[in-house]
């Protein structure tokens, strides 16, 4: 199949975990961190919860041995769980936006969305891939 399981498991997992990839580009610039993660979080409370839903796919890319005991379609399943959760978070940032035009939240949830389709087929494929 064209889908491979495998190589979209690890772009989600890339994609959930982008918060913790601006955590660690704030940390590394310290006199400027802060007003980079005002810039993108200005209510600290989504930069948590991006925090929160970015773990569990930032273990995945840390430490695959730990995951090799789970199924690649459980794996599909629950990158999936948390892609729906991530657009669900995006679309309220929109609204709370009040459906103005952001091309960056535009791209961000395009690629989500892409995501979630490639994950959503790989799970329902009968043999996925290792």
């Amino acid at each position: 199949m064209l889908l491979a399981s495998q190589p979209s498991v690890l772009f989600a997992c890339a994609l959930l975990s982008r918060t913790w990839l601006l955590l660690a580009i704030a940390a590394s610039s310290r006199q400027t961190g802060d007003k980079i993660l005002g810039l993108l979080y200005p209510d600290h409370f989504w930069f948590y919860v991006g925090l929160a839903m970015g773990a569990l796919p930032l273990t995945r890319l840390i430490f695959p041995k730990l995951w090799q005991k789970l199924s690649i379609r459980s794996q599909l399943w629950g990158i999936l769980v948390l892609l729906f959760s991530d657009i669900a978070i995006q679309i309220h940032s929109i609204n709370l936006n009040y459906w103005r035009f952001e091309t960056l939240n535009a791209v961000t949830l395009w690629i989500s969305l892409m995501m979630s389709f490639i994950v959503f087929k790989s799970a329902l494929d009968k043999n996925p891939s290792h």
